[in-house]
């Protein structure tokens, strides 16, 4: 199961909610969100950043949306926007984890 799956899956049963409320809530097909949920379909977007708002994910919906293993749009038009920066990247990572190491 991908971790974004557990997260919606673990806040749902937290919050005491229904697969077929949440798919209400979220206005998705709730066979489709309960395949989301078991990890055998791959939301979009739109419907993570949804199921975000309406469980109240406190997190940066970007994360969520990594751990259904997807870049976020605004991730992508950042690279989009300027293509040499994908090449900074690694170094830019190094930098920010040495930071929080010390």
């Amino acid at each position: 199961m991908e971790e974004g799956a557990k997260v919606i899956r673990d806040l749902r049963m937290q919050q005491g909610i229904s697969v077929r409320k949440l798919a209400e809530l979220a206005n998705v097909n709730y066979v489709f969100l309960s395949k989301v949920e078991r990890g055998l379909e791959s939301p979009g977007e739109d419907l993570i950043k949804r199921l975000a708002e309406v469980l109240n994910y406190k997190e940066d919906v970007n994360k969520l949306i990594a751990s259904f293993g997807k870049i976020p749009n605004e991730i992508k038009q950042i690279i989009l926007d300027d293509p040499n920066f994908i090449t900074e990247i690694p170094a830019f990572y190094k930098m920010i984890k040495s930071r929080r190491d010390s």
